[in-house]
């Protein structure tokens, strides 16, 4: 179970993220192509009108019969997931023992090992033992055993991974084994009522309610784990969730499972108010990727995208603050092939709004490469509808080259930033011929609110080539206060050169 670190700071809005493991981790593919490969079907069960529950009105909402008739209905298709790894100790207890017997090198000396348990909950989806858990459940683990509510026990193997979503799915010899019903999360919304259902704190088949408290939340707690990029559009619920049940599933008051929880908010490593769940949808994803290919292939628009906030609303001239912005076009993507351009701002995919960066990842996310997505996107004032065939992505690195001169650096009071004239060298890294580099940025001033960040190097404001920190200033002195700038950065990522469009609001002098 990853865990929410949270600080008196968090009644504020601030939440500190932290990730504390509550079960052993695991492994990455284990696929046996034999059985795998070439299948196209789906393994696991999806809602529709013979197999919903009741549709809930004010009339018939009782929460008491409800409940339990959903619990009857799901809680045999929940299992418990125990997992035990060997780890070596860092320190060596036998050296301080035979180092009285001689001058005996300690790595010839008895390596001490402890097995290392953990426990977390899953959901089976077919009938033949495909089961459904988080991906930091089974990560690394040399036993995978699973319990079923009847206490039968069999051994598991892990079929597929996929760290960027925290999905895994793990298989059981078993037949005519009872199945959850997998609904669609994007029909989610907030209020509605949901019971989580697995087994915390080694406590079996343990079932909590409450309702859907947020949607799309993302809380930053995959990000640069296994080295590839992360997908977070989290369900965040405030039924309760404690170590032991992730991989277990969020389920709604049809008995359709549409999350699979993962993570809690917590400064005690316990349950304190809020828990988090994997859209199924996204998960669903997963598994029929690991089944069709053996593998996750994600599909890629190839866009550098940013929150849409007041100040860009006003630079794109839009009328709220809505849609994700596109800071820059990677060259050769599909966005580029498409014909978005760096300034646009995605409304919807496919018909289904986007409002922050993370729901077009998501979106987008869940789509293979050679898919065709629709995308509403404003440009000029004007709305378009863009049609783009997604690619795959072989780099997924988020590391940046931010290495900068402290030399000739010049104020920009105003902005709230620090600038230099760039050198030969930093030239021919950025391939420009003038232009401003960054080399710090005020915290909560004006360049930090536009995102600019140290490394960035300002070539153009509004369009016209700037040529030095002196053209900068001189250019950006023609505006007032309260007036938006729209400014071109290049920066260096994964050594690689990309340009980005920024805005960035000219603020009131002290």
């Amino acid at each position: 179970m990853y865990r929410v670190k949270n600080s008196l700071a968090m009644v504020f809005g601030l939440i500190v993220i932290g990730v504390v493991i509550g079960v052993v981790l695991t492994t990455s593919f284990n696929l046996d192509s034999k059985s795998m490969a070439g299948t196209t079907d789906k393994i696991y069960t999806e809602a529709s009108e013979s197999n919903a529950g009741p549709t809930l009105t004010a009339g018939n909402f009782n929460p008491n019969s409800m409940f339990t008739d959903i619990v009857e209905k799901v809680r045999p298709s929940i299992v418990s997931i125990y997992t035990t790894k060997t780890v070596k100790l860092r320190e060596n207890p036998f050296f301080f023992f035979f180092r009285d017997f001689g001058n005996i090198p300690e790595d010839h000396l008895p390596q001490p090992e402890m097995k290392q348990q953990g426990l977390g909950s899953g959901i089976i989806i077919s009938e033949d033992g495909y089961i459904l858990t988080n991906n930091h459940v089974v990560e690394d683990v040399d036993e995978l055993r699973v319990k079923m509510i009847d206490n039968s026990e069999y051994e598991a193997k892990v079929v597929g991974t996929d760290p960027s979503t925290d999905i895994a799915l793990i298989k059981i010899d078993a037949k005519n084994l009872p199945v959850a019903i997998l609904g669609d999360s994007d029909n989610l919304k907030i209020g509605e009522w949901v019971l989580a259902i697995g087994n915390p704190l080694n406590l079996t088949s343990t079932v909590t309610a409450g309702i859907v408290s947020a949607l799309h939340r993302s809380i930053n707690i995959l990000r640069g784990r296994n080295n590839v990029s992360s997908i977070e559009n989290f369900i965040q619920t405030d039924a309760a969730i404690n170590p032991g049940n992730s991989g277990g599933a969020l389920v709604n008051l049809r008995g359709e499972v549409i999350g699979v929880n993962t993570a809690i908010a917590t400064s005690t490593n316990y349950y304190m108010g809020y828990g988090f769940a994997v859209p199924i949808n996204m998960a669903k994803a997963v598994v029929d990727d690991i089944i069709k290919y053996g593998e996750v292939r994600r599909g890629y628009l190839g866009v550098y995208i940013s929150e849409v906030t007041p100040v860009t609303a006003k630079g794109v001239k839009l009328d709220h603050p809505r849609g994700v912005f596109v800071t820059s076009v990677i060259e050769g993507s599909a966005a580029d092939k498409a014909g978005i351009k760096e300034g646009d701002v995605i409304l919807s995919v496919d018909g289904k709004e986007v409002n922050r960066p993370n729901e077009l990842q998501a979106k987008i996310g869940i789509k293979n490469p050679g898919d065709v997505v629709t995308l509403k996107v404003w440009r000029d004032g004007k709305e378009l509808t863009i049609k783009a065939k997604l690619k795959g992505r072989d780099n997924e690195s988020d590391e940046k080259e931010t290495r900068i001169s402290k030399k000739d650096m010049i104020k920009v009071p105003d902005l709230g930033m620090k600038l230099k004239n760039l050198n030969d060298r930093e030239k021919d890294k950025f391939e420009v011929d003038g232009g401003a580099l960054v080399t710090s940025v005020e915290q909560f001033s004006a360049a930090s609110q536009a995102r600019i960040v140290p490394g960035d190097v300002i070539i153009e404001v509004d369009g016209k080539k700037v040529e030095s920190v002196s053209d900068f200033y001189d250019k950006i002195s023609k505006y007032k206060a309260g007036d938006i700038v729209k400014l071109k950065l290049r920066t260096l990522q994964n050594r690689e050169k990309f340009d980005r469009l920024v805005f960035i609001e000219i603020p009131k002098k002290k």
